[in-house]
């Protein structure tokens, strides 16, 4: 039998979204990168991993993250290519 047709349909996962999707404020989680190697490396070194936590302080061109007490600068077209799990937006 199939596993994917074992699971529970009832069951939800937040889907993951391009980052350049969010909105200035916007929270969110990083899910995936579709980045070469060293770009996502270099995140990585800069705070930005797996699950980490984030919120959107300028979107467009560049893009501004705050991770922690890091602000990270970013490109679109590298924007573009993170998958993130948006949390909601700041009240």
């Amino acid at each position: 039998m199939d596993r994917e047709a074992c699971k529970d349909e009832t069951e939800t996962t937040p889907a993951a979204v391009p980052l350049t999707q969010l909105r200035a404020g916007d929270r969110g989680r990083l899910h995936a990168t579709r980045l070469v190697v060293n770009d996502r490396e270099m995140l990585h070194a800069l705070g930005l991993a797996e699950r980490s936590p984030f919120r959107v302080c300028k979107a467009g061109d560049p893009w501004i993250l705050q991770v922690r007490s890091t602000r990270i600068g970013m490109s679109f077209e590298v924007a573009h290519r993170i998958l993130v799990i948006p949390d909601g937006s700041e009240p």
